[in-house]
């Protein structure tokens, strides 16, 4: 009897073997007519259906139909395992790309489910047994398990209970996985009871998925217990416990289990052992255990191991220490793909691209083995890059080696032009996979598209893929269309995807709260902003130092330095970010004992040498008109970097301060720090309004010849504004008439508000003029044009420009204020 039970498992697997044989073949003829009709394809996969469904029923019926001859035990066994059977075909399909053969055998299934059919038929088996002992409730308990099934592990667990059959240690196994898949901890502890009341609590079998439980609940401490209860541990028992507590990031605790019980009690380490450990250390502080754990690793003879291997150069990469990861790989002659990967990784972390590619060349040229993960991997380093000659000489290499029909190669190659800003190449690459694309494709070209400043194509093709294509979007790709509608400021369009997001179940996700978050303060909806952050967001420094920044930017000081009281209240402690953006609130309420209140909080966080806060300390003094506290505070600094410097220059220029101004420059220079276009705005800010015309074009031509620095609306700006305060009209109409300098609505409106001052109605016209002919007006410049025809007389003229702009639903009149209040 038990040679037939073996001749029917052998004949079960050959079910398989032969089952993909005839699959593979069909593949073969069919690539030989690739264009044959749909209703050939439709036979032929009705024909492969019926073969797989009649194969497939066959064995159904052989187990059926032997159960004299067989053990009942042994047959609830064999039903869950042709169940097992079908989910491994159906991978293996998708693995293979063999779509037909996937749907012959979903046909097949969909006609009698295996699921449904296996389990119930082994339901029907353990019902109709007279007697069941422990065997067999363990065997439909881990049949249930098996097939994923785990609300009804519980259910015939608890029925085993109510039986009275006594438990032995492996009707524990399947139970904690279960309570560990469903999250259903209070069951675990309940389970745990359990196994001390059975007086399992010491065997180490049972205590393996007890310390699994726990350490998966985050109750790391009730773990180690559970562990230190067990009187006769085994390396398997050890291996789950290093492994879970260096996954927890608790590598000092993991390294001691590792030490207590492998190296002082002398228990042989397996595999895992070291693999699990190594996980662990992901920083330059472990650095030297890493190096022993290798040192043991090599005394143990594992050194050539693959896992092992990888482990190894993922350990030396994590602590910065990557040319230790190459060397092992060389002096090991290493043809593990899988360890070259992680190697190439490894040079990317740490922004070494060009050494990545160099190695990957390395690889190519040795002839080791490359894998479809290892070209995904390096095709993803170019996209990092950002260099796509780089990108186009290895899409050049997946053509050579023929993987350019791979999915994951296909995905990294439409990345990577999009991240090295070629989305026409990448727009080609989607547009050939056709009907093959999935839910990452449109992901890669939305994300593309918001990188690449297209944020408008980026939305229609989110519309187009929820619309016409029928695919649902992922986090991911609301994250970027998110961040598209912000770029664009499409209030009513990110209104929208929030809709979408919050039917799609996403509104928990954190990066989708965060581009919502930013999406309405960058658009100035702060009541939405202060909505999502009521009721979606998780109140901690950053949300609260978010909303504290939204109204600062805004104008809402007032709002902002209340966030921060009640941040403060709620217990948070303030970071550079959240005083900085509170000591900018406090700059533009120009409230100086609010400005002083926040400096003493400055201090006592120990923020006071931080050099982005102290910009902000000495940009607060000065826009509240205490400059003297600004120069105070930048002279008792220990170190002042670019920022501080800019901050003290802009404030001088504010208080026209321009001998001290032009003075601190040069002490800036002699510190050999190199200004930037912040620096060279203060100046020129500062000469304008000084009236050092001379000293203004010294300094503007100073930014472009001697340091390279490009010249910004702002910077013309200011020059217009010099030369048009100093009554030189023609120079300034040619200097914005010069090469180079675009006429934006700024200047332009500099001009044209000098000209009304200074009675050149005419020139003022014209300049008006090429503004509208260029689609430039705002509301103030329909206010300058109205005053200009009103000094010209022309009072129709006039009146017709102000109505236009009333009508106008866009036009706001802006309110008068005065910049520091007395």
């Amino acid at each position: 009897m038990g040679s037939d039970y073996a001749a029917l498992a052998l004949r079960l697997l050959d079910l398989e073997e032969n089952t993909k044989t005839n699959l593979r073949k069909k593949e073969i003829e069919k690539g030989g007519n690739k264009t044959e009709s749909k209703e050939k394809r439709s036979d032929r996969v009705e024909h492969t259906a019926r073969e797989s469904e009649i194969g497939a029923h066959d064995q159904l019926g052989k187990l059926i139909r032997p159960v004299r001859l067989y053990s009942n035990v042994s047959l609830l066994s064999e039903l869950f395992a042709l169940e097992k059977k079908y989910a491994i075909l159906l991978r293996d399909f998708a693995e293979a790309r063999a779509i037909s053969h996937g749907e012959a055998l979903h046909l097949a299934s969909s006609r009698q489910s295996p699921t449904q059919t296996s389990s119930s038929n082994a339901r029907r088996v353990f019902d109709e047994m007279p007697e069941r002992d422990v065997i067999s409730w363990n065997t439909i308990i881990d049949g249930y398990f098996l097939a994923e099934m785990f609300p009804y592990v519980l259910q015939f667990f608890r029925c085993m209970l109510h039986s009275g059959v006594a438990l032995d240690e492996f009707s524990f196994t399947s139970i904690c996985r279960s309570c560990l898949a469903l999250e259903a901890f209070g069951n675990g502890l309940a389970v745990h009871c359990l196994v001390i009341k059975c007086g399992f609590g010491g065997n180490a079998f049972v205590a393996n998925g007890l310390v699994e439980v726990y350490a998966k609940c985050h109750f790391l401490r009730e773990s180690l217990k559970v562990f230190v209860d067990v009187e006769h541990k085994d390396i398997v028992l050890v291996n789950t416990l290093i492994g879970l507590l260096a996954k927890a990031g608790n590598f000092e605790e993991a390294f001691l289990i590792f030490l207590d019980n492998v190296l002082i009690a002398s228990m042989w380490p397996e595999r895992a052992t070291f693999v699990n450990l190594l996980s662990g250390i992901d920083r330059y502080e472990f650095l030297r255990e890493g190096m022993q754990i290798h040192g043991l690793i090599v005394k143990f003879g594992f050194e050539a191991d693959g896992a092992v291997e990888n482990s190894l150069v993922m350990m030396y990469s994590s602590c910065d220490h990557v040319d230790e990861a190459f060397a092992l790989l060389i002096q090991s002659g290493s043809k593990n793909p899988r360890s070259w990967t992680t190697m190439i990784k490894g040079y990317a972390n740490l922004g070494w691209y060009q050494e990545a590619i160099n190695t990957f060349l390395w690889i190519y040229c040795e002839g080791k083995m490359i894998d479809n993960v290892l070209l995904a991997c390096v095709l993803s380093v170019a996209a990092d890059y950002e260099c796509l000659q780089i990108g186009n000489q290895l899409h050049a290499t997946v053509l050579k080696l023929k993987c350019e029909s791979n999915p994951y190669i296909v995905h990294a190659l439409i990345d990577m032009y999009a991240k090295c800003q070629s989305m026409g190449d990448a727009l080609k690459l989607f547009q050939q996979i056709g009907g093959n694309r999935i839910q990452l494709s449109w992901t890669i070209m939305i994300s593309g598209y918001v990188h690449n400043g297209s944020s408008a194509k980026a939305l229609q093709f989110f519309y187009n893929m929820n619309r016409e294509e029928a695919i649902s979007a992922d986090s991911v790709a609301c994250v970027s269309v998110l961040m598209g509608c912000t770029d664009l400021q499409a209030i009513d369009q990110g209104e929208q995807v929030h809709t979408f997001v919050i039917k799609s179940g996403y509104e928990a996700d954190i990066l989708v709260q965060t581009a919502l978050f930013s999406l309405y303060s960058n658009c100035g909806s702060l009541y939405e902003t202060a909505g999502l952050f009521r009721t979606g967001m998780r109140h901690d420094l950053v949300s609260w130092t978010a909303l504290l920044s939204s109204y600062a930017k805004h104008g809402y000081s007032e709002v902002a330095l209340l966030c921060l009281v009640r941040m403060l209240k709620d217990g948070f402690k303030p970071n550079q970010f959240t005083l900085a953006s509170a000591l900018t609130a406090a700059s533009r309420a120009t409230s100086t004992q609010t400005g002083k209140v926040l400096h003493a909080l400055v201090i006592k966080t120990g923020l006071d040498t931080n050099t982005s806060v102290g910009s902000a300390l000495i940009d607060m003094y000065s826009k509240c008109g205490d400059i003297g506290s600004a120069i105070s505070y930048f002279k008792g600094s220990s170190k002042c970097d670019i920022f501080s410097w800019n901050a003290l220059l802009t404030g001088h220029a504010q208080h026209g301060n321009v001998t001290e101004l032009l003075s601190i420059f040069e002490e800036m220079l002699n510190h050999e720090l190199k200004p930037d276009s912040i620096t060279f705005l203060a100046i020129l800010n500062g000469c304008s309004h000084g009236g050092f015309v001379d000293k203004l074009l010294h300094y503007y031509n100073m930014m472009q010849d001697k340091y390279g620095i490009r010249p910004k609306v702002e910077h013309r700006t200011c020059v217009v504004d010099a030369l048009v305060r100093a009554n030189l009209f023609k120079e300034a109409v040619n200097f914005i008439q010069g090469t180079g300098c675009k006429a934006g609505p700024e200047i332009l409106r500099v001009f044209i508000s000098s000209c009304a001052t200074a009675g050149l109605v005419q020139l003022g016209l014209a300049a008006a003029a090429r503004m509208v002919v260029s689609g430039l007006t705002n509301n103030s410049a329909h206010v300058l044009l109205s005053n200009l025809y009103a000094l010209d007389e022309k009072w129709i003229d006039a009146r017709r420009i102000r109505e236009a702009a009333q009508t106008d639903h866009t036009y706001i009149k802006e309110a008068g204020k005065s910049w520091i209040s007395c």
